[in-house]
């Protein structure tokens, strides 16, 4: 399932959107003028009328995924839809606004379309924090947090040194030319067992992590073409699983492979993507896959109400490549739901609660409830049966 956003700096400045399901929404900064240059969209991000509280460099030591929700900022809306969030350790070395030195912390979303901004450890970032209130920090990617290589633009405004001709660039210029210096591609073809080719597939790469964090990805964008060629831009560097993936919904089937042709993700071989470079030939196969459609149900032990309005259901496969299955939707006023294309596994299914867009508050008909949770095998079309159990302190 593709699930990706690629976000350059300059995202606080526009309205974005990102996955369907988990939409995420940067409204623009108050009094914001029209850019035109780079340094102009480094001006507006350093303003302090404008901008955030804090800024400074730092280098992740490391990070936490903490259950509940942060409670969303102002400016981002639709915050920990996965119910999680993270917590992120950075060693400060150099601030240019507020006070702030050595180890901190500092909040953000998980990923995946809630506005969380994708650290990683043991790299080196330009920070635009905000304070929520006793020391506790937030960034998201509607604030302009940036790697330190990737930040040039920024730091000369905040040191307030003169404009480089890049930094006088219109910013989509000036990402065409300097993001093939800090990406890298893969291309090549994919097809059947037979040797003809799979036109119309996602073609993706998927970050292999250590960490248990939302990974890297990206894809062609026009899916592969009729001689199933493809080629992936934008990579950052890393290593990478290569995938291919076609629904066929008439069939009740998806086509799916990993490079160099495997149908099983421990099979696959991972590709080492380095920046300014280009992987190409890198050809292989997919097999077909039967997919499924699930049904759930939310129930209580005593038949007491479900309170829809403010559950979700939520099911991820233990993959976290494109070809995993992860996804989440809202409850009918019955307490059931379905969701289509389940491919075949081993699940974990859960209720979450959504919090109010507001408070960040867990509603209070929800919060009686202990959710569920539930690991489950998939071989066929079944109903799944989640029962809430009523905490003890309530």
């Amino acid at each position: 399932m593709r699930f990706s956003l690629y976000v350059f700096p300059l995202s606080a400045l526009f309205i974005l959107a990102a996955a369907p399901s988990r939409a995420c929404t940067c409204a623009p900064a108050q009094g914001a003028k029209i850019v035109k240059t780079m340094r102009d969209v480094a001006d507006l991000q350093n303003n302090a009328a404008t901008g955030s509280a804090l800024i400074f460099e730092g280098e992740v030591e490391k990070q936490e995924v903490i259950e509940g929700p942060i409670g969303p900022p102002s400016n981002a809306m639709s915050m920990t839809m996965r119910g999680v969030h993270r917590v992120v350790t950075l060693r400060v070395s150099r601030a240019y606004r507020g006070k702030v030195e050595g180890i901190v912390t500092i909040l953000t979303g998980f990923g995946n379309g809630d506005c969380g901004f994708d650290f990683e450890t043991g790299k080196d970032y330009l920070v635009y924090a905000n304070d929520l209130g006793e020391g506790v920090l937030f960034t998201s990617i509607c604030s302009g947090t940036t790697l330190m290589e990737e930040a040039g633009p920024q730091i000369r405004s905040l040191l307030g040194e003169a404009p480089t001709a890049d930094d006088q660039l219109e910013p989509g210029s000036y990402y065409r030319k300097y993001e093939p210096q800090w990406t890298g591609r893969v291309c090549g073809r994919v097809v059947k067992p037979d040797g003809s080719p799979l036109a119309h597939a996602s073609v993706d790469v998927t970050q292999l992590r250590g960490e248990h964090l939302p990974p890297n990805s990206a894809g062609d964008p026009k899916d592969s073409a009729l001689d199933g060629t493809y080629c992936i831009g934008g990579i950052s560097p890393g290593r990478y699983l290569l995938t291919a993936e076609f629904d066929d919904y008439r069939a009740s089937t998806r086509w799916i492979g990993y490079y160099p042709g495997a149908i099983d993700h421990d099979r696959a071989v991972p590709l080492e993507v380095k920046e300014g470079t280009s992987l190409s030939g890198m050809d292989f196969a997919v097999r077909p896959q039967p997919v499924y459609t699930i049904r759930f149900r939310v129930v209580t032990p005593d038949g007491s109400p479900v309170p829809t309005d403010s559950l979700r259901v939520a099911i991820d496969s233990q993959s976290e490549d494109a070809l995993g299955y992860h996804e989440d939707q809202g409850l009918e006023k019955d307490g059931t739901c379905a969701l289509g294309l389940v491919p075949p596994g081993h699940y974990s299914v859960r209720t979450i609660v959504v919090s109010d867009s507001e408070s960040g508050q867990v509603p209070a008909d929800a919060a009686r409830w202990q959710m569920a949770d539930k690991q489950v095998d998939i071989g066929g079309e079944i109903e799944i049966v989640l029962t809430l159990t009523r905490k003890s302190n309530m």
